[in-house]
């Protein structure tokens, strides 16, 4: 099979091996040595049954009473997990934050999340979580997926391929909700509980998208969102406008998106751990789905926690003051390096750990011109090479590393694939254009015409007019300290630049409406499983989803509508399109795929597409004492959808 360890990498260098053992007659744990299933950290029921000699009898949540019978709620075929450490206990809420809404909620989400496959926390073997069973055909171009018989939603209703369909047919094929965004491949349903995803070329790449940090589950709750359907039903623009909506389109939205903190009803049914019960201006809350389709070695219905709260607090300081004062369980997300020294300080009367996982880059900020700014003098020089060098030139790493970073990183060229886990990036790329050299930035910005200077020092541009250079940010995408000095560093060779905090939302609209200056971020979405599933990130036009709109947006437009709307891009960027596209058809991992890898980040050094920072950092990540079962982290990042690896399900809180 394609996830075999034959093309999946060892990343970071770990490879944990994993045996389960009976603790005290109450279940199996991972905590000694015993006979083990085909895949680690888990048994299917038929498997348990097998090894064992014992049928397992089925204990419920004291939390679900006058519900159904615990049997009557779990599939046939139940997924039986192998707690880490010990049969947890019931009960409990797990407190969590974010910055806002729509604002550093994945690693929250990451906590209930479920989809095909998941990666096991070796970060290198695909698992079944919802489906039962996957395979390939002979020539990797047919995908399976069998699903549990029985499995439900948490509203109770069955959960069959007719929900898969739903979400492919009713969504993604349906051109009012899904105009000029193709799928790569078809979904068949081969029966009720089985589908099979057939492409055009060999695949190698969908079960790792699956299996990381993909937010999209190829279903939908079809019973529930029908009634938003204007093809199930045909009042539904009427029952839009009686809800405050224009058109049926916009009122299904307000139920449904791939990205899930984009939606904020509740009552939409799901099949994660825990399901939506409230959501106010400060918070939201998640209770134990009762329908979960995972059990525990003893018996016992997954998950553990009865609740999970959000709290949304933007400021950091605020964030820190409820870890140290114990309000806070969980943290991968939204942490910033520089505050370890305090957390690490105090983690005695706060009763958590601080860890340091490694994570890449998906700790480095990175800084992307637009390309096809609306303005013409800045289109004109954020697509100079020696304009973008100059910047590159004119940042001090080492001071970077130090101030930002407490010494733990080293500079890092722009780049859209992580050195630590992708393996065709060269050490020379890695070091491209990152020597502190403002005497030759200098040198670079005379040479293209921009000598003449205000009387404040700051150079004008080739209109005339002073060049000012908008650097907006939003704290989750990085420290806001990193985008202080960088400021320092431009405006030392004359590159007048104003910094703003904005929020993520008015962030990434400003890239959608190409009205954005620079885009920085993480450079998330660079480690193997993210190259591997989606190598878009590494041509025209630089990522997926919302990350499309870094820079040349208007070639996306045009891309996807066939040049009916949006912008020609340049024959050297179609050139690299055409040839990026190819990665899709290599075997992940094959000799091909790698000199393709290769030359393409050598590309986009060439064309100075990103100005890296610091690379190599640690991410940070807290975890109060009361949480139980938590396995070693070894990575905290969006690649690996933070907690997913993990099986938060069988996290619990002690007394």
């Amino acid at each position: 099979m394609r996830h075999s360890r034959s093309f999946l990498l060892i990343l970071f260098g770990m490879m944990m091996v994993l045996a389960p053992a009976f603790s005290a007659g109450k279940g199996l744990t991972l905590s000694a040595n015993a006979p083990k299933g085909k895949y680690p950290g888990q048994l299917e029921l038929a498997e348990y049954e097998k090894l064992y000699g014992r049928k397992l009898a089925y204990k419920s949540n004291p939390l679900f009473k006058g519900l159904p019978d615990v049997a009557q709620r779990l599939p046939e075929n139940p997924l039986v997990v192998i707690p880490e450490k010990d049969i947890g206990r019931y009960g409990g809420t797990l407190m969590m934050t974010s910055k806002a809404p729509e604002s550093g909620t994945s690693a929250v989400l990451s906590l209930r999340h479920v989809n095909w496959v998941r990666f096991d926390k070796d970060l290198n073997t695909i698992v079944p979580d919802v489906a039962s069973e996957f395979f390939y055909n002979k020539d990797h171009t047919e995908l399976t997926f069998k699903m549990r018989r029985g499995m439900r939603w948490s509203d109770g209703e069955p959960f069959t391929a007719d929900d898969v369909m739903f979400w492919y047919e009713d969504i993604k094929l349906n051109s009012t909700l899904n105009a000029g965004n193709a799928l790569p491949y078809k979904i068949v349903k081969v029966d009720d509980y089985t589908v099979k995803y057939v492409f055009d070329h060999p695949d190698s790449s969908m079960l790792i998208t699956y299996a990381s940090n993909s937010y999209t589950q190829p279903w939908q709750p079809k019973h529930f969102l029908k009634q938003f359907h204007i093809k199930y039903n045909p009042d539904a623009n009427t029952l839009a406008k009686q809800q405050g909506f224009d058109t049926w389109r916009d009122l299904f939205f307000a139920y449904y998106n791939d990205w899930k903190d984009s939606y904020h009803k509740v009552g939409v049914p799901t099949i994660e751990s825990h399901v939506l019960v409230e959501e106010t201006t400060d918070h939201r809350l998640f209770k134990a789905n009762p329908y979960y389709f995972k059990v525990d070695t003893a018996g016992n219905q997954l998950p553990y926690i009865d609740e999970i709260r959000e709290s949304f607090i933007p400021d950091n300081e605020v964030v820190n003051l409820k870890i140290i004062g114990g309000e806070v369980d969980l943290l991968g997300q939204n942490v910033a390096i520089t505050d370890y020294p305090l957390l690490k300080k105090n983690e005695k009367a706060g009763k958590y750990q601080t860890l340091m996982p490694p994570v890449g880059l998906g700790a480095a900020s990175v800084y992307v011109l637009n390309m096809t700014s609306k303005d013409p003098v800045k289109r004109q020089l954020f697509s100079n090479i020696k304009f973008k060098q100059a910047l590159s030139l004119a940042m001090n790493r080492k001071e970077i590393n130090e101030r930002v970073y407490l010494g733990q990183g080293r500079p890092i060229a722009g780049l859209f694939a992580d050195p630590l886990s992708v393996p065709f990036v060269s050490k020379d790329q890695e070091t491209y254009m990152t020597e502190y050299n403002p005497a030759k930035a200098n040198q670079l910005l005379d040479s293209i015409g921009l000598k003449k200077r205000d009387a404040d020092g700051f150079r004008l541009g080739t209109d005339g007019k002073r060049f000012t250079i908008y650097l907006n940010f939003a704290q989750q995408g990085g420290p806001q300290l990193i985008h202080e000095l960088t400021k320092s560093y431009w405006e030392k060779v004359g590159i007048r630049t104003e910094v703003k905090e904005v929020s993520s939302e008015v962030f990434r609209q400003s890239t959608i409406t190409n009205d954005h200056d620079v885009y920085t971020w993480f450079d998330d979405n660079t480690s193997f499983p993210s190259i591997a599933s989606d190598p878009t990130i590494l041509y025209p036009p630089f990522g997926n989803g919302v990350l499309q709109r870094k820079t040349g947006g208007t070639w996306l437009d045009y891309w996807a509508t066939d040049g009916k709307s949006g912008e020609k891009p340049p024959a050297y960027i179609q050139q690299w399109r055409d040839e990026g596209e190819k990665m899709k058809t290599l075997e992940v991992g094959s000799a091909a795929w790698k000199k393709l890898g290769h030359s393409l980040v050598q590309k986009g050094l060439d064309n100075m597409i990103a100005i890296g920072t610091v690379g190599y950092v640690p991410g940070l990540c807290v975890v109060s004492n009361r949480v139980k079962n938590v396995p070693k982290i070894t990575t905290m990042v969006w690649d690996y959808y933070y907690f997913y690896p993990y099986r938060a399900e069988q996290f619990y809180i002690s007394k």
